[in-house]
């Protein structure tokens, strides 16, 4: 058997975002961080998780959860406001709630693309390491990724990430959308897992990105990158997986 490294697409990215500079947030400890420690997810990445069920399948497991009232702290005086009926999902033990109305956004959306092929993973041998991304949706030779947000997002965020660069690589595709919706107003400490009431907004049009001359070898370039920082920070053992030789 031989040891190669495993690399994830998100920590390709992760590392990309670190050493560009462009933000602040994306620090070198953090990056290692992504390689060393499993992550456990969060209230965004959750309510992520729910949404992507109802379009994954189109009929996830959840329950019914009647019309209430939510209460939240407003300048340290408990506050409530109404909120609708929706659907509980039982997110890694945590209860994410969804109004009827932002289910039905995913459920539209779901079937927007009837033919596609949900939730498939792929792995490419790159030589000095394996990479490996998980593509939302297949639609014939384009590929969908969807994700869900708690802020308007900047089209140049999407459009200089190297994930669709690697997914249409692995996956042998041409075009490459980015499909975002937006709770708007969500505010962790207020809302946590319960989003009711809270519009949800498709963002519109999806940015979409294209194979270009050269990809494959930036692609390439940036695993070179990557397999060198990780060997001078010592983490290549964290990486490495045992491959069987053919």
């Amino acid at each position: 058997m031989k040891h190669v490294p495993l690399i994830r697409v998100t920590q390709l990215e992760k590392f990309r975002r670190f050493i560009s500079g462009e933000y602040e947030y994306e620090t070198e400890q953090g990056v290692i961080d992504c390689i060393t420690q499993e992550f456990t997810g969060n209230e965004y990445t959750r309510i992520g998780t729910a949404f992507h069920s109802i379009v994954e399948t189109g009929k996830p497991l959840c329950e019914k959860v009647p019309a209430g009232e939510r209460s939240f702290l407003y300048y340290g005086k408990e506050q409530k406001e109404p909120v609708p009926g929706g659907r509980k999902f039982n997110i890694d033990g945590y209860n994410v709630v969804l109004d009827i109305n932002q289910c039905q956004i995913a459920l539209d959306y779901r079937n927007e693309y009837p033919n596609t092929y949900h939730e498939i993973r792929l792995y490419k041998d790159f030589g000095d390491a394996v990479i490996t991304g998980c593509a939302d949706m297949i639609d014939g030779m384009e590929i969908r990724d969807i994700k869900t947000k708690y802020s308007y997002p900047s089209d140049v965020d999407y459009i200089n990430s190297y994930q669709w660069k690697f997914y249409l690589e692995l996956f042998q595709a041409n075009v490459f959308h980015f499909d975002l919706f937006v709770f708007e107003g969500y505010d962790k400490n207020k809302h946590g897992y319960d989003v009711r009431g809270l519009p949800l907004k498709r963002y519109e049009p999806a940015i979409t990105c294209y194979r270009y001359e050269g990809m494959e070898q930036d692609n390439m370039n940036l695993v070179h990158s990557f397999l060198e920082w990780a060997e001078y920070r010592n983490l290549t053992k964290y990486l490495l997986k045992e491959k069987i030789e053919e």
